[in-house]
């Protein structure tokens, strides 16, 4: 997978900031540290600066979580590379959020389902082992012969989803749709969940994770001074603080 060359810039935030919780993109080449992912790791790898299913060839599911308390005021992005044509039998499951850090178990939580039947980018609220779609993306979205999608989540305290997807992989995002969602007001676990066929089961990639908390600024933050470093880079420098990676977004 090719990794994104992000050039430092100053995106003032209109009305909110950030303080993240956790974020991988893998460059370490360590799944198991900084942040610390766990549960079928045996079938995965770090494989060009990403995580990679890497499973046996079996009709199957592989899943890994990773701690994360993250569910008011929420933001999560996320990268996903599926090298196929996603199917009823072949898709991808980012886990927002979950009690149970078994993401093959009985499942309190919510996730964004990337692909199945109708090729499409959604929103699942889960009780159990029965999960209901929220939020029904744009049939064929992602129905192209190889996947590349960069989702964003967006969850306010009262439980408003929006759900948003550039589905070429970049920053270009556009609104799946919305809902109102409070089933599920705590969490414990991030995580992703793959379904294959014996031979998909080496072709799924995730990368650029990131989850944070957000909380309402009623005052902006304002650019106190910039200093030019490069033709590329610069330093911008606020009045308060504010997150780098969504700054950079």
């Amino acid at each position: 997978m090719t990794k994104r060359v992000l050039f430092l810039f100053a995106v003032l935030m209109s009305y909110q900031c950030s303080f993240a919780q956790f974020q991988d993109d893998f460059s370490d080449g360590d799944f198991t540290i900084n942040p610390t992912w766990s549960g079928e790791s045996a079938n995965f790898e770090i494989a060009g600066n990403a995580l990679h299913l890497n499973a046996p060839a079996a009709t199957d599911t592989s899943y890994l979580s990773v701690a994360s308390d993250t569910i008011h005021n929420a933001f999560w992005e996320f990268l996903v590379q599926m090298d196929f044509g996603t199917s009823s039998s072949n898709f991808a499951q980012v886990y927002l959020a979950s009690d149970n850090a078994d993401l093959k178990g009985n499942v309190n939580g919510y996730f964004v389902r990337i692909g199945g039947t109708t090729d499409e980018v959604s929103l699942y609220e889960q009780t159990g082992t029965t999960a209901t779609e929220i939020i029904d993306g744009l049939d064929s979205r992602v129905g192209t012969s190889t996947v590349l999608a960069r989702v964003r989540v967006t969850r306010d305290a009262v439980g408003n989803w929006d759900l948003m997807v550039d589905s070429t992989g970049g920053t270009t995002f556009v609104s799946e749709g919305t809902a109102l969602d409070a089933t599920h007001t705590t969490t414990s676990f991030f995580g992703v969940y793959c379904r294959y066929t014996s031979t998909r089961s080496d072709k799924f990639w995730f990368d650029d994770v990131y989850v944070s908390e957000v909380f309402i600024d009623a005052i902006p933050p304002v650019i106190d001074s910039v200093n030019v470093l490069s033709d590329t880079n610069i330093d911008v420098y606020f009045s308060e603080d504010v997150d780098v990676y969504q700054a950079q977004h």
